[in-house]
This record gives C-alpha cells, structure tokens and sequence, in this order.
C-alpha cells in the first residue's frame, strides 16, 4: 500500500482546516471593527452624554432614566458590558 495518498490526502484537509480558521479569524476581526464606533459616533455619543447630564441637574429626567441612557451610550461607546 502505497503511504503517499494518505498523507497527501492528510495535508489537503488539514489546508482546508487552516483555510476555514483564517476566513473565521478574519470575519470576526471584520466584525469587532464594524461594531467599534468611529471617531464621529464617540463625539455624537459623548454630547448625548453631556445633554443627558443637563437633563438630569435640571430634574427633566429621573435617576431610573438617567441611568438606564447612560448605560446605553457606555454600552456603544465599549466602555460598559451589554
């Protein structure tokens, strides 16, 4: 029996392997950079944060509120876990 096909055939399904985890390890790059925001979203993020935060020193929202929205922008903006 000749051992050759065997471990050729061995190399080739261990390139698909290789191939199958370098795409996945590249779509999940892919994602983590599509869900981080940009530098325009951060700056939109943090005026919806300091308008929040005058909305709260003048009583127009209530601290369930504030909290809940606050959490919400910490959350876009990566700095608070879902």
């Amino acid at each position: 029996m000749s051992r050759g096909g065997e471990s050729a055939g061995k190399r080739r399904v261990t390139g698909q392997r290789n191939d199958r985890k370098a795409a996945k390890t590249q779509r999940r790059q892919q994602r983590r950079q599509d869900d981080s925001p940009g530098p325009a979203d951060q700056a939109d993020m943090m005026s919806r944060f300091h308008h929040l935060n005058e909305l709260r020193s003048t009583g127009a929202i209530t601290e369930d509120d504030f909290e809940r929205q606050r959490h919400d922008i910490f959350v876009s903006l990566g700095l608070e876990d879902p």
